[in-house]
């Protein structure tokens, strides 16, 4: 049985303390190339935010938020970082 988002809202718990903080699950929202700004988890308004995505990272973001690739096939193509608080993403090398 899924949980509507108010009933996840008023369950979560972080280390036995009930949090007010949203979380944002869209389980119904497809990857979409270059990411979607609105199906991420973000850490706060204004906050970095951790984004998912096929294909390069295209969107605007908080420097210091990461990129996921859901078709990256090499060990720099699989995550990313931005940069500049902008759309400018650089490939973080990962091991194989």
């Amino acid at each position: 049985m899924a949980l509507k988002l108010e009933q996840f809202k008023q369950v979560v718990k972080f280390k036995g303390v009930q949090t007010q903080k949203t979380i944002a699950l869209r389980p119904e929202t497809a990857v979409t190339a270059g990411g979607d700004p609105t199906a991420a988890l973000t850490l706060g308004a204004g906050l970095v935010g951790i984004y998912v995505g096929s294909g390069a990272p295209s969107i605007t973001a908080v420097q210091g938020s990461m990129y996921f690739r859901t078709d990256g096939s090499s060990a720099s193509t699989r995550l990313y970082i931005n940069t500049t608080g902008s759309t400018t993403w650089t490939a973080v090398t990962t091991a194989a």
